[in-house]
């Protein structure tokens, strides 16, 4: 008969958190008074554990510790621990095992290439965390609303761990018995005590408050791409689920197949407060007081002209540089492929070479480098009924990609389609932002979209002249396919409607297409703190 004993272990973490900032004081001997404002500084650390109360060797308990910046301050971030066990009676034990699993008396780790840790700590994302002496350090800045990946991913009580016992083995007849009694100052009914002590100081500060190298702390490389970034941050949504004020991320948008694209699935900004600024355009791409904000319509799986599909993000200037200009007084016709349509050119032209007119507000040098051709859809819609209903949102997005070339194109199919630089929002990206939920009048009737309905959408809302408030009819780039001189416009009233290529003048918001390869280097979306980007 065998005598079975379980080792009880109790396993304590404690976690302390120092937060370090080191500000100069500033002196004057003169009476004038000098104010400095400083930033708030500020972290948080989050911990996910449940203390066992019966630990047994081989078990393993999930921990995770990850350091939050809730300041306005860049910061370094480093991680100590020191691990303790006491027995049951308050004796000390120094945590180690020989490879056989009894106790070693050593009590440091100079013999760790033959003992083990009684406790074994299981490190999570080592490659975040470098070790220099007795801390870890994050690898990487930690900018204001960031977090650490997990220094820890779970401890686990080494399943080797034998303990210091007696036995004495009795025999009566056939029977034989073995008694088994530890000594009580083992690693059963002890107590293991793991401690973290968390630092943070101010990011440009950090090597010389810690005495480390300059390189070991550095700007994050993204390796995601700026489409993988709001794709996997887009919420999945169905058409009723918007919920007021989730505004931060894209929307996922699963549309049926159109004659042109198939089924497409599109990840857009809705409502009208997302965080979907962008710093564009820049004289300066160190200064982003040098540059325009640009809004993000979402992500799209674009074709670039040459058959290759990619998902790339759309943008829109973030007002309009005119409310002057004829969709094309050029050839008088609503052919946007015609090599005579005076608002394509243009943007295509002086605009894009910032040349002209266009030569204190085009595309600069910056801007060129981050954009490439796409296909833009050209499908044409029949004039509405007397109702002026163009139909649902879905539906102007299917005859946007549909097989209905312009009125002036003569049913020539391949202008259906364009590729080029820039271009203008379809209807759809007007009135997209009204879906999920965000306002049913608007994406089920574009054309009775108005007033406070129209202004639950960021697009609309962003329809002003730059430097104004007031909103300005803009021009659309979808065409008429049964009369030759008209195209879609978004009135400034918040409907859609049409109007004659070269009968009236109105706003322009260019669109580009980013290259695949952009991705962020700084920024969160919102308006007071939109994304940097750059080519990776």
């Amino acid at each position: 008969m065998k005598n079975k004993k379980s080792i009880i272990v109790l396993l304590i973490v404690a976690i302390i958190g120092i937060v370090g900032l080191t500000l100069a004081y500033f002196s004057n001997s003169d009476t004038i008074e000098n104010q400095f404002i400083t930033k708030e500084y500020g972290t948080t650390y989050t911990e996910e554990f449940v203390s066992p109360d019966n630990w047994l060797p081989g078990d393993t308990t999930d921990k995770t510790i990850v350091v939050e910046n809730t300041g306005e301050v860049d910061e370094a971030v480093r991680i100590s621990f020191n691990e303790s066990w006491t027995t049951h009676n308050n004796g000390t034990l120094n945590g180690w095992i020989h490879p056989d699993g009894t106790k070693s008396t050593h009590t440091t780790e100079t013999e760790l290439s033959t003992d083990e840790s009684v406790a074994i700590l299981n490190l999570a994302n080592t490659s975040d965390w470098t070790k220099v002496g007795d801390y870890y350090y994050y690898n990487y800045k930690l900018a204001p609303g960031e977090s650490t990946s997990s220094f820890l991913e779970s401890v686990t009580f080494n399943s080797k761990t034998k303990l210091d016992d007696t036995c004495v083995t009795t025999i009566d007849g056939s029977t034989k018995t073995v008694t088994c009694n530890s000594s009580g100052d083992d690693y059963d009914n002890a107590t293991y005590t793991l401690t973290f002590t968390i630092e943070t100081v101010q990011y440009n500060k950090y090597s010389e408050a810690w005495g480390i190298s300059a390189t070991i702390v550095a700007e994050k490389q993204v390796s995601e791409t700026f489409a993988q970034h709001i794709i996997s941050n887009a919420n999945e949504a169905s058409i009723t689920n918007y919920t007021d004020g989730v505004t931060s991320e894209a929307y996922t948008f699963n549309h049926e197949a159109t004659e042109q694209t198939g089924a497409l699935t599109d990840y857009r900004y809705i409502g009208n407060t997302p965080n979907n600024y962008v710093y564009f355009n820049c004289t300066d791409e160190s200064d982003t007081s040098t540059c325009e904000t640009w809004r993000i319509i979402g992500v799209f799986n674009v074709d670039d002209g040459t058959g290759t599909f990619e998902n790339r993000v759309k943008l829109v200037r973030g007002s309009s540089f005119a409310d002057a200009m004829y969709w094309n007084n050029g050839s008088y016709n609503n052919d946007w492929t015609d090599a005579n349509a005076s608002l394509k050119n243009f943007l295509n032209g002086e605009y894009y070479n910032r040349t002209g007119d266009a030569v204190t507000y085009g595309l600069k040098e910056s801007a060129r480098g981050l954009i490439d051709d796409a296909v833009f859809y050209l499908g044409g819609t029949m004039d509405p009924d007397e109702t002026r209903d163009f139909g649902s949102t879905e539906e102007v997005y299917a005859w946007e990609r549909g097989n209905m070339p312009c009125g002036a194109c003569n049913s020539d199919v391949t202008k259906l389609t364009w590729t080029g630089k820039v271009g203008l929002m379809y209807p759809s990206d007007e009135y997209m932002v009204y879906g999920n939920g965000v306002n049913v009048s608007c994406y089920s009737s574009p054309s009775g979209c108005s007033g406070t309905n129209a202004q639950t959408g960021w697009v609309y809302n962003s329809n002003i002249l730059e430097g104004q408030t007031s909103k300005t009819t803009t021009w659309l780039l979808s065409p008429d396919s049964d009369y030759t001189v008209i195209v879609s416009r978004v009135y400034s009233g918040g409907f859609l409607s049409f109007d004659a290529v070269d009968y009236d003048t109105y706003g322009v918001r260019p669109v580009v297409y980013l290259k695949s390869s952009v991705k962020i280097t700084d920024g969160t979306g919102e308006e007071t703190n939109p994304y940097v980007l750059e080519e990776m």
